[in-house]
């Protein structure tokens, strides 16, 4: 079947629209309220200060996000674990036509979570076999041309095996699949003849996100600027946020969509969770 991308947008916000009492309280949850916490409770990195002093000098950056990064892994370890019981959800109570009620949806978020990241372990070493492959035959033969030239080389293909597996979350999360193989295999299979127009279509949506939460937190960052320090940081904790709940739930919502149509259920009606069409 071939992605109608027009379609795709168009039934990811008709699913949010059909749901949107329960999405947004998962949304808010799930994504919203932990994301705050983590913004708001854990010291800054430094990355910004060590960037003004020295825009030359990444080891000292390198060295700033890996040392947070061996201090606080539990928190980012908890915040991942969060967000990916309701992404769960979310593509339940989105793209399931059983209309699971939010605790249902909260509940199989928990049930698949071990699925889930099993999924997502073995696509992320698919996903980087060949830049690591690259870099590895790049450190043998000690040619930093020859190392970057197979890099180039690689991610081609990292890109193509992203997108080839970027349905697993809807596999596991809608079809219900508890073995995580299966659940990549289904996704392999479901982007099957449209691996270049996901492509283009993701890319899409990434530049429209990171151009509008670019301009946002510049406008929000200058009208906190007068309102002091302390408001400012709590300020651009809220909107930082509120950006990524916003984007979590259209960008699993357009997953919901994508695995719809390409499942050959374009033609039922939009899930609504818990009720009647």
């Amino acid at each position: 079947m071939k992605l109608d991308l027009s379609a795709a947008w168009d039934g990811a916000m008709a699913m949010i629209r059909a749901n949107r009492e329960v999405v947004l309280v998962l949304t808010g949850v799930f994504f919203f309220l932990p994301y705050l916490a983590f913004s708001l409770f854990l010291p800054d990195t430094g990355i910004a200060e060590a960037s003004a002093a020295n825009e030359t000098d990444m080891d000292a950056i390198a060295a700033i996000v890996m040392e947070f990064y061996a201090e606080f892994w539990w928190a980012l370890l908890l915040l991942a674990l969060i967000q990916a019981i309701g992404g769960i959800a979310s593509l339940a109570v989105l793209g399931d036509n059983a209309r699971p009620t939010v605790g249902d949806a909260i509940r199989r978020g928990v049930t698949l979570l071990p699925t889930q990241v099993g999924a997502q372990i073995v696509a992320a070493l698919a996903i980087f076999a060949p830049i690591m492959l690259a870099s590895g035959i790049g450190a043998a033969t000690g040619s930093p041309a020859i190392a970057g030239l197979l890099t180039l080389i690689a991610l081609p293909i990292l890109i193509y095996i992203a997108v080839k597996l970027s349905l697993t979350s809807p596999a596991v999360a809608i079809d219900q699949l508890r073995n995580p193989l299966t659940a990549l295999a289904r996704s392999w299979r479901l982007t099957r003849r449209n691996s270049f127009r996901l492509f283009f279509f993701f890319l899409l949506l990434i530049v429209a996100f990171v151009v509008a939460s670019t301009v946002l937190n510049l406008i929000i960052g200058l009208v906190l600027a007068l309102l002091g320090e302390e408001l400012q940081l709590i300020g651009l904790a809220i909107s930082g946020a509120l950006i990524n709940a916003i984007f979590s739930l259209i960008a699993y919502a357009v997953l919901a969509s994508v695995h719809q149509q390409l499942a050959g259920q374009a033609s039922a009606s939009v899930p609504r969770a818990g009720g009647e069409d």
